[in-house]
């Protein structure tokens, strides 16, 4: 299967329009929108994003996860909006670097990058030493194979390396093909769990009045649920090699948050409906549960329980493909513009690949990994959870940055719209707040407790090189965000021309 992608990325090198800022390009128009909605999707890792937020939603929403899933699922949608509103104007590989730059100015639009690359590091580096733990913990339980874990960890990231080097139309087939694979399996799990529930079928878990500490334990709850949504607009990063890309690009984020909201709202009821959290005895043995989903397996289909395992296998593996694949692009935009060294911004000539910026963001996980392992321990939530922390902090950040941004760019524009361009990414800002409280909040355990500070020094680093941008090299500030508005073929007939762009 490999082998044939390879081939065929290679045949379209010959064959297809590409986008460039200087020497090779990028491969322009060899991805397609269920190739986009994967790499959202896979991002999200819906099946990871249950299995580890469930429980943790659970002590707060109880019966109600349903419920608080739902509205992280509305409140994911007012971020989405702004998402959505640029992608068609501004589909590019900078993703959210882009659409701030030309809404607030060049310099937002560098602390965005730095900040959105930064969150996709640390997902990067979490998801290097989950791989490998969790594969290593499954082959000595299952086949009393005691392989280390950075062994197996570094075989799956050399499998990554390949894949995204030589062709992301590849990468992004296998996203959709694991994908698929361990959704059918939970779904599947959560069919039989819902037949066979009896009584524990009920709309209660959809009312406030579900959770043991009503509306408050419904928000608390919601904010696991936004946490699971963190990546639905990595798609916004393929911009560049998207056929069609300012109509396509939109459909897939809204496709990707769309399919997956369903799935985790499906989940959340096979989960409260089959563990029967309608009655007291089980809601108490539910939340001293810490792996609710193989419980389940257990309970109504045991043959499943070493599917289930695999399919989480799977996906770990399918998140760390979709995550390097997103965050090499917005490194590589950052690196073509000159915002960072313009060696990230470089192309390789004959699979048309940011590979430079694959090699660095490969080399900072492998390393940062075995580093962060050795002080925080190797198991599948030491490091995972803690960088994941840091990147959820960062991430939410960005996403307020392009909601601010949105209006923006839309204030004097003629097809400004109130309610999208105004009411919607307000909304948005406010229903991020309390997640972005909860995650960095004091007085958390160590190491969690250094969370908000190190992001703090990393915005302190960002300015320090902002600093020296506007002393040494103003015009890279102008000129952030702007490659693909001079160089895109396809925005030279839409409006972006004459849309305004704000100088930082």
């Amino acid at each position: 299967m490999y082998a044939t992608h390879v081939e065929e990325g290679s045949q379209m090198a010959a064959d297809t329009p590409v986008i460039e800022t200087g020497g090779a390009r990028l491969q322009k128009g060899q991805l397609s929108l269920p190739n986009c909605i994967a790499l959202s999707a896979a991002v999200m890792a819906p099946v990871i994003a249950v299995i580890l937020n469930a429980p943790a939603a659970a002590p707060n929403a109880g019966a109600g996860l349903p419920l608080s899933f739902l509205a992280a699922f509305i409140a994911t949608a007012l971020v989405a909006n702004s998402v959505i509103e640029f992608a068609r104007r501004l589909p590019s590989s900078g993703s959210f670097y882009t659409f701030v730059s030309h809404g607030l100015g060049g310099g937002a639009g560098f602390f965005t990058g730095w900040l959105y690359f930064a969150a996709f590091s640390m997902f990067a580096i979490g998801l290097f030493t989950a791989n490998g733990a969790f594969l290593h913990d499954y082959l000595q339980s299952e086949w009393s194979a005691d392989i280390p874990w950075w062994i197996l960890s570094l075989v799956l990231m050399g499998l990554v390396f390949l894949l995204s080097i030589r062709s992301i139309k590849a990468s992004v087939r296998v996203d959709l093909m694991l994908l698929g694979f361990e959704m059918l399996v939970f779904l599947v799990l959560g069919v039989i769990a819902i037949a066979k529930a009896g009584d524990g079928n009920t709309l209660h878990y959809f009312t406030p009045s579900a959770s043991p500490d009503g509306v408050k334990g419904i928000a608390l709850g919601a904010v696991f649920g936004i946490l699971s949504f963190v990546g639905f607009e990595a798609a916004a990063v393929l911009g560049e090699e998207t056929r069609n890309a300012r109509h396509n690009i939109p459909r897939a984020v809204f496709g990707a948050m769309a399919i997956i909201g369903v799935f985790y709202i499906f989940m959340m009821y096979a989960l409260t409906a089959g563990y029967k959290l309608n009655d007291p005895a089980q809601l108490k043995a539910f939340l001293g549960d810490a792996t609710p989903f193989p419980t389940l397996a257990d309970r109504y289909a045991s043959w499943m329980t070493q599917i289930i395992e695999i399919a989480a296998i799977l996906g770990l593996f399918s998140c760390l493909l979709a995550v390097q694949n997103a965050s090499v692009r917005v490194l590589y935009s950052m690196g073509r513009d000159g915002a960072l060294p313009r060696a990230l911004g470089r192309v390789h000539h004959s699979w048309h690949s940011p590979y430079a910026a694959i090699y660095t963001v490969t080399g900072v996980s492998i390393v940062a990994g075995i580093l962060l392992s050795a002080w925080l321990g190797s198991g599948i939530t030491d490091v995972y959870g803690w960088t994941g922390s840091l990147g959820t902090v960062a991430v939410i950040l960005v996403y307020i940055m392009a909601n601010l941004a949105l209006i923006r760019f839309f204030a004097r524009d003629p097809e400004r719209n109130v309610w999208r361009h105004v009411v919607t990414p307000v909304a948005g800002i406010l229903a991020l707040a309390y997640p972005l409280y909860y995650v960095s909040k004091p007085g958390q355990a160590h190491p969690y407790n250094l969370v908000p500070y190190l992001v703090l020094l990393w915005i302190v680093l960002g300015l320090a090189a902002y600093m020296y941008l506007r002393a040494r090299a103003p015009e890279k500030l102008t000129a952030i965000g702007r490659a693909l508005a001079e160089d895109e073929d396809d925005l030279a007939e839409g409006k972006l021309a004459s849309a305004p762009v704000h100088a930082g």
